[in-house]
């Protein structure tokens, strides 16, 4: 009887643990952080992060948002993408001041979904349609 509780016993463990290494090794993979729980996922654009920001500062203003400033992202490696942050248009909606980066990838460029850390979800699909329709794109 004691083999099997004992076995029982390591079986769930095993089981538990594996349930947290999932996501930990999923990060890794993935590069992207766990950590905000108002994360979304990441928003793909066929155009340059340059095009994506200066699309975001048209956007914005339309969403009640206004792009404060913008610039180049480095890391050890050299430019990676261009950051943005925003801040509400008004200051009693209740928004707060947010940053995130257009980061370059092989066809484009690709945002983090965040209401803490990226661009808010309220901005993508006004961001998506003015991204269209500036490349030409239809519905």
């Amino acid at each position: 009887m004691a083999p099997r509780f004992f076995l029982v016993l390591f079986c769930v463990a095993i089981i538990t643990g594996c349930a947290s290494t999932q996501s930990s090794v999923l990060s890794l993979i993935t590069g992207e952080s766990q950590e905000d729980a108002d994360y979304g996922g990441r928003q793909h654009f066929p155009v340059s992060p340059q095009e994506a920001v200066d699309s975001l500062i048209v956007v914005a203003p339309r969403e009640g948002w206004e792009v404060v400033s913008t610039g180049d992202e480095y890391d050890a490696h050299g430019q990676h993408g261009k950051f943005f942050r925003i801040e509400p248009s008004k200051l009693s909606d209740g928004k707060k001041s947010m940053s995130g980066v257009f980061y370059e990838e092989w066809k484009g460029s690709y945002v983090r979904i965040s209401e803490n850390n990226g661009l808010p979800e309220a901005l993508v699909d006004a961001l998506v349609a003015e991204i269209k329709a500036n490349n030409g794109y239809t519905k």
